[in-house]
């Protein structure tokens, strides 16, 4: 399949960006054939060659469905996908979780493996939030994109293909965001000296804000811990507070005992009874976002080994706090 041809079927999760191995395909002649296939998949399985047949990797890469009544590559044609062990005869007994998301109409469908060593959940813990984004969230600004770009080319109105760079950017960051989620521990690398008054302000800054304000009750500390991930944590904590915070909320930062901080919003708040489940893939109480923002912010200080807390705002909203970081 040619470039052109992935772009109209609508391909949106780049694989380079998934650091498991995954396939991307299409339905031809009512059978799933290859489009893409990504570095991990082609080290560990072998190179694969556009437009094969999904059936003839998996012979080719010798790899068996175990423990399974699912017809696996056959489910890829179910609009519900399927997730399946596989067991690849090249990774000496290296068992993987594969996870089938379906295409929609004229869109690409993926198949994303991620290793399991006997214990399925935490692989699909893994793997969830991935295959659940890709298969929802990524249509919509998918659909406005494509939508636009054909408008753009039948009238030479810029403002079309202003839209459809927007719905890029949307989609950017939901990737991120997503792919954040899922790999967020493989990727930790605490060994940073960081300024978070500084690391917030930069990160305000590439944040659309609008007319909200951001402003800092006390100066926050410098602190042991790996800076693009503690940049991703204030951009979603942001993000999270413009978008659930009311019409132009005032955003604080401030300092929590001695080894903490907090950001907090004047807006609505949280209700107790959802203030665990906010952390969850997902989980989001109104029609704005993916609900996967404070999820990645609960993974990142996780994998600090920080903790994190939803209570109240001192003038009524939100506030999240971080705790348990090293401070210098």
């Amino acid at each position: 399949m040619t470039t052109d041809e992935a772009e109209t079927h609508g391909e949106a999760l780049p694989l380079e960006r998934y650091l498991d191995p995954a396939l991307s395909y299409a339905i031809g002649d009512e059978r799933p054939v290859i489009v893409d296939a990504n570095g991990p998949f082609e080290d560990r399985f072998g190179t694969v060659s556009t437009e094969t047949p999904l059936s003839t990797v998996f012979d080719d890469a010798e790899i068996t469905v175990r423990d399974s009544s699912l017809a696996f590559p056959d489910c890829l044609l179910d609009d519900g996908g399927c997730t399946v062990r596989v067991e690849p005869a090249a990774t000496s007994g290296t068992r993987y979780l594969a996870r089938a998301i379906p295409p929609a109409e004229e869109t690409i469908g993926y198949v994303l493996f991620v290793e399991t060593s006997g214990d399925d959940e935490p692989a699909r813990l893994a793997m969830d939030p991935v295959a659940s984004v890709v298969s929802h969230d990524l249509r919509n600004p998918l659909d406005v994109a494509k939508a636009r770009l054909r408008a753009g080319r039948e009238t030479g109105d810029d403002e079309h293909l202003e839209r459809v760079a927007r719905a890029h950017d949307r989609m950017e960051r939901i990737i991120e965001d997503v792919l954040t989620l899922a790999r967020s521990e493989d990727v930790i690398d605490p060994g940073d000296a960081v300024d978070l008054e500084a690391a917030a302000e930069a990160v305000w800054e590439t944040v659309e804000t609008d007319e909200t304000e951001l402003r800092f009750d006390d100066s926050l500390p410098t602190v042991t811990a790996d800076r693009d991930r503690v940049d991703r944590l204030f951009e979603n904590l942001f993000r999270n507070a413009i978008e659930h915070g009311g019409t132009h909320p005032q955003i604080t930062v401030g300092v929590v005992g001695s080894d903490g901080f907090y950001v907090a919003d004047d807006g609505p708040g949280i209700d107790p009874d959802h203030r665990e489940a906010v952390f969850e893939p997902g989980f989001t109480a109104g029609d704005t976002g993916t609900g996967l923002g404070l999820a990645i912010v609960e993974r990142i200080a996780t994998a600090h080994g920080w903790s994190v807390a939803v209570t109240d705002a001192e003038r009524g909203g939100a506030r999240v706090e971080i705790t348990g970081l090293e401070t210098r």
